[in-house]
């Protein structure tokens, strides 16, 4: 009677095993079902909306460049991209679904890892919510050269003056283009080197003469706010001066994809510099 009762607990405890591990599976696919190919060309990936004090608790320790990556990109999953806290969790996702996993990561590594700066400084003796003002317009409706969408953030400041405003670089990396363009005006590409895309426009003039492949460092004046483009070179005035400030990405290594620097500069509030100017 005793082996047999023995028996039937052994067969009770494997099925218990059996049901937890097969609980734990469930859930995994589950929480997996958040990614697959195309996660990062959805309008959640696209807002990026990491609010300010979470950044501040990645930016708070010296993270190499896969737990940064690994934290974040788990953080914004896990809260179905506009997460409350920190998480860690992203089991399911390795086990499930790794190739898109790791898409997603560098994407986001892409976005945030090299950032260092604001994109515009204010005066020393100035607060740069007194100084600098921008919404959340990506994606708003936009007409000029055709029916399109604002793929980026604009940013004036409160001296609507052109050239009053240096702009400046918000990583370190290395020029990619430069010069006009009908959209942009006078604008510069800088690739930073997680590969993000960081895009300045309608820039009344640069600092100096860059070159592409140059090298430059975050903070660095790239140029002046501006209000040039909109027609020919040269074209400026056609509306208030401000920096268009963009932010792309490359998803599979492949394709460029614009994503929303709203959040990225609420972020980087707190790292805004101070000029005399």
């Amino acid at each position: 009677m005793k082996r047999k009762t023995g028996k039937y607990l052994l067969l009770l405890l494997f099925l218990l095993l059996l049901l937890t591990l097969l609980q734990n599976f469930i859930q995994q696919r589950s929480q997996a079902s958040l990614l697959n190919a195309d996660t990062c060309f959805t309008e959640a990936f696209r807002e990026q909306a990491l609010r300010p004090e979470l950044y501040a608790q990645l930016d708070e320790k010296e993270y190499s460049d896969r737990e940064f990556a690994d934290l974040l990109t788990t953080t914004m999953l896990n809260g179905k991209f506009f997460p409350g806290r920190l998480s860690r969790n992203n089991e399911a996702y390795l086990r499930f679904k790794p190739e898109d996993y790791y898409d997603l990561r560098s994407c986001y590594l892409a976005v945030w890892k090299d950032l260092e700066t604001f994109p515009i400084p204010v005066r020393a003796d100035g607060e740069i919510e007194e100084e600098i003002f921008y919404g959340n317009t990506f994606g708003a409706d936009r007409s000029y050269g055709g029916s399109r969408k604002h793929e980026g953030c604009d940013l004036f400041g409160a001296i609507s003056q052109s050239g009053f405003y240096p702009v400046i670089s918000m990583t370190s990396g290395s020029i990619e283009k430069i010069g006009w363009l009908p959209l942009g005006g006078y604008r510069i590409g800088i690739r930073s080197s997680h590969g993000g895309y960081f895009y300045y426009a309608h820039l009344e003039s640069y600092e100096k003469n860059f070159q592409i492949g140059e090298t430059v460092e975050a903070g660095q004046i790239l140029g002046f706010m501006g209000n040039t483009g909109y027609g020919e070179e040269g074209t400026s005035g056609k509306f208030p001066v401000h920096l268009h400030l963009g932010i792309y990405v490359n998803p599979k290594g492949k394709e460029e994809l614009s994503v929303n620097p709203y959040y990225v500069l609420r972020a980087m509030e707190k790292k805004v510099k101070k000029y005399t100017y």
